[in-house]
């Protein structure tokens, strides 16, 4: 296995500390959830990766860097959402179509909250929260650019799955499941 799939893996397992934002799972809990659901569903090795990572810029990043976060902390003057650090930080190791969705799963909320009506009502008080740190609801300019990506099924479900994927006490497959396919994917350098 590689050093950053190694950190990855250890950064993840540190998250089970952490509560998810004000929700009622940890950080770690809700990133097993999420990939759990991906494979559950029968998604593809890179999305059930891009659902494992998806809050790499959580947990495995300085928190100045992060600007979008319910924890009361002090952003950095360079602060980004999360989602932009985390697809940043394991774009040089997973294939393109992983770090876009990581990057984009902030603006799949954006994008259902502007298409699907009584999405919003069935966000958490969290996800509301940081639907406006993250730019609130897209216009439908926002919408219609982001509607023509070939990638953007795969954001949707990756939201979709990350928004269930906040239940106390939901049996998961452990970490140590997941870590051949960080390996498969991170295993250079």
């Amino acid at each position: 296995m590689s050093r950053m799939a190694d950190r990855l893996l250890d950064a993840l397992a540190r998250s089970a500390r952490h509560s998810y934002g004000g929700e009622t799972v940890s950080e770690l809990e809700h990133a097993l959830q999420c990939a759990d659901l991906a494979r559950a569903a029968g998604a593809d090795t890179e999305l059930q990766l891009a659902c494992l990572l998806h809050d790499v810029g959580r947990y495995a990043v300085d928190p100045a860097l992060i600007a979008d976060t319910t924890e009361p902390r002090r952003a950095g003057p360079r602060a980004r959402g999360h989602h932009e650090v985390g697809a940043d930080l394991i774009a040089p190791w997973v294939p393109a179509r992983v770090a876009w969705c990581v990057r984009m799963h902030a603006d799949a909320k954006r994008y259902l909250c502007a298409t699907e009506p009584a999405y919003y009502d069935r966000l958490s008080a969290a996800s509301r929260h940081t639907l406006r740190l993250q730019g609130g609801v897209m216009n439908a300019e926002e919408a219609r650019h982001l509607r023509e990506h070939p990638w953007l099924p795969d954001a949707l479900a990756l939201r979709r799955w990350d928004d269930q994927a906040k239940v106390p006490g939901r049996a998961t497959q452990p970490l140590e499941a997941w870590a051949p396919l960080l390996g498969r994917y991170l295993g250079r350098g």
